[in-house]
């Protein structure tokens, strides 16, 4: 694989929270699937995504283990694509409405370390969060968690999405009735400016996305000529 590829599947591992490294059988496969992946939440039906996500994942049999981190993720992935898709509405989502939220967000969440959580700062979040649709998976996530009860693999990424953020008491909760608070949306709030980050990213190197919409979010990085195009590499 080469370097313009190398780049473009880990900023697709990036996105999907999968591990560059767990790709290492075959990237290239890796990459084919990951790729039609991405566009996977932008079907209406939820048949019509089941149906697509089998025809894709199958390009896995024989070459992945069934039983490999690689496997397992996308079988995850596949799984919250199919009953949360609203989750992934980040994926396609135009450019400048990204970074608007993305800067939103951070004002919300800047707020609230100057307020503290559990105050008044839930409700900037909410505000804020509600208002670029951010809060879409969390909601979510309250209106559907009987329906992922048992439901396998997406209860399982369900499970560790809000262990990992929230804990093991509250992760225990997940499959029942979630509490969102002032904390939830907070830390929420911090995943989905990284998960934002993530397909920005991609869509510079990609070269979708200009320079001066790149400085209004990644501001750590003050020369975004010093990051390649996928073609530069």
């Amino acid at each position: 694989m080469n370097d313009q590829m190398a780049a473009y599947l880990r900023n697709l591992c990036n996105i999907f929270d999968i591990p560059v490294s767990s790709t290492s059988v075959n990237p290239d496969i890796a990459v084919h699937v990951l790729s039609k992946m991405y566009l996977v939440p932008t079907i209406k039906s939820e048949d019509e995504r089941t149906r697509v996500l089998n025809e894709i994942r199958a390009n896995l049999a024989g070459i992945y283990d069934p039983y490999s981190v690689f496997a397992f993720k996308t079988a995850q992935l596949a799984s919250m694509m199919i009953i949360l898709p609203h989750w992934y509405d980040h994926t396609n989502e135009d450019t400048d409405v990204l970074v608007e939220q993305y800067r939103s967000i951070s004002f919300a969440t800047r707020s609230l370390g100057v307020i503290a959580v559990g105050t008044g700062g839930g409700a900037v979040v909410a505000g804020v969060v509600e208002t670029s649709k951010t809060g879409s998976p969390v909601e979510g996530l309250k209106k559907t968690a009987g329906r992922l009860a048992g439901r396998g693999p997406a209860g399982e990424e369900l499970q560790r999405r809000m262990g990992l953020k929230f804990g093991a008491r509250f992760a225990a909760r997940a499959s029942g009735v979630l509490a969102v608070g002032s904390t939830v949306l907070y830390h929420r709030g911090i995943e989905r400016m990284e998960e934002i980050k993530a397909v920005l990213m991609h869509r510079y190197q990609s070269g979708q996305m200009t320079d001066d919409q790149f400085r209004r979010v990644f501001s750590e990085i003050p020369n975004p000529e010093d990051i390649q195009k996928y073609w530069e590499m």
